[in-house]
């Protein structure tokens, strides 16, 4: 069974080597948008950008002062180090490491909310850019437009011809509607 599918397959790929691919595809007008850029480009976008940077500082506020706390329990240790009793010297130091662990898992728990807000902060923004890109490609009949991220290992879509570049459009349109 495997061999009669690789036969198959085997088949039908020299077929398209051979024969081309079909007609239609080659006249398949596409569209490339930049998702960074529109958030970069929009005033809804910065002040998006702003509100998770404020967000993110209000939170990094407070993993640096527990961070500073470790910090001055570490320093007094090694101030008073020689003078301790090996008891009194494990308990501070179990101490700290107790900090140091409830330091960790608020880092933990802090990264996973910034990445929740992210995600609440551009939904709504998301929804709207495609809702503009759509209009677009209806408009300018396109059938297919695809995402350009950033360059560098891992792009899906390393280079594109400026032409097809439909992001300033999108950035027009959006900020004509005035959306916020």
């Amino acid at each position: 069974m495997m061999k009669r599918t690789r036969l198959i397959a085997s088949t039908l790929g020299l077929g398209l080597l051979v024969h081309g691919f079909p007609v239609g595809a080659a006249d398949l007008p596409i569209g490339v948008i930049e998702p960074q850029k529109v958030l970069d480009a929009t005033k809804a976008g910065k002040r998006i950008k702003d509100a998770l940077a404020d967000y993110v500082n209000t939170r990094q506020r407070l993993i640096e002062s527990e961070e500073q706390d470790i910090k001055a329990m570490e320093e007094d240790l090694v101030k008073q180090g020689a003078d301790l009793s090996p008891e009194a010297k494990q308990e501070k130091e179990g101490g700290i490491r107790q900090k140091l662990m409830t330091y960790r898992r608020h880092v933990e728990e802090l990264e996973g909310e910034v990445q929740t807000k992210k995600r609440e902060l551009l939904s709504d923004f998301t929804t709207k850019i495609e809702h503009v890109v759509r209009e677009i490609a209806e408009k300018e009949q396109i059938t297919l437009v695809v995402e350009k991220g950033d360059a560098g290992p891992g792009a899906l879509i390393m280079y594109s011809e400026p032409s097809i570049n439909l992001t300033d459009r999108v950035i027009k349109a959006f900020e004509s509607k005035g959306e916020k």
